[in-house]
């Protein structure tokens, strides 16, 4: 999509990512979600929670429960697995969106629901898990992948070093925050003097103490969007 714009692209992963079997290592969780009824709610967290969790997942659940996704891609990616998706956020693609859209809903239907179920990674999602048991939900958390750091590419680093300007996309906190420790100190610091571009407010308040000069926030977080404001910047 990138390449009728005449734009060299750099990728470089943060995290490579590993499912981790739910059923063995959080079996008392596991049977909980197997024996919840048709009141229960699973939120899917990233189209990579789907593509980990199905496999794995009680089936009848995923056909009896509400299923909420987080953002427009974790809802295609479970409707194009055959999941009905029958909530998601009114407005934006964040924990805090999928709360108020949640806090909607009358008092009395939270509090008849047995349990809500995060399918998601180690250490993710806890303001939404936090903001769940507020509302009044049994909320547990399943682990259905984990996130190890990836290699860097040295070849693709070095190609920036030559680059006369240079814009960075970055759709994840996580990816900041490892990419800020990880890269070279030079490779890091020529990224802060050209252009970011984020895909959420939450990011654009985060990247801000990482000192970039020029921060841009997308209209979303598809490739299109993506696109389109990359276009808008050169």
């Amino acid at each position: 999509m990138l390449a009728p714009l005449g734009l060299k692209p750099v990728v470089q992963p943060a995290f490579n990512y590993f499912p981790l079997d739910c059923r063995i290592a959080q079996k008392k969780k596991f049977e909980e979600m197997v024996g919840s009824g048709t009141d229960s709610l699973v939120i899917f967290t990233s189209p990579r929670s789907v593509a980990h969790g199905l496999t794995q997942l009680p089936q009848n659940l995923l056909f009896q429960a509400r299923v909420a996704a987080i953002g427009p891609a974790t809802a295609k990616a479970l409707g194009d697995a055959g999941i009905r998706v029958t909530i998601t956020p009114r407005t934006g693609y964040t924990s805090e969106a999928l709360l108020e859209t949640l806090s909607e809903e009358t008092p009395n239907r939270i509090a008849q629901a047995s349990r809500a179920f995060i399918i998601a990674a180690p250490g993710g999602r806890k303001k939404l898990l936090d903001g769940l048991a507020r509302q009044g939900w049994k909320v547990r958390l399943i682990k259905v992948y984990k996130p190890e750091p990836a290699d860097l590419d040295k070849q693709a680093l070095s190609a920036l070093k030559e680059a006369s300007g240079v814009l960075s996309v970055w759709t994840s906190a996580n990816a900041m925050k490892g990419l800020s420790h990880r890269l070279p100190p030079a490779t890091w610091f020529q990224l802060c003097q050209g252009d970011w571009l984020v895909i959420s407010e939450r990011l654009r308040r985060l990247s801000r103490a990482y000192g970039p000069e020029r921060i841009h926030l997308c209209a979303g977080p598809g490739n299109r969007d993506l696109l389109n404001s990359i276009r808008g910047l050169v």
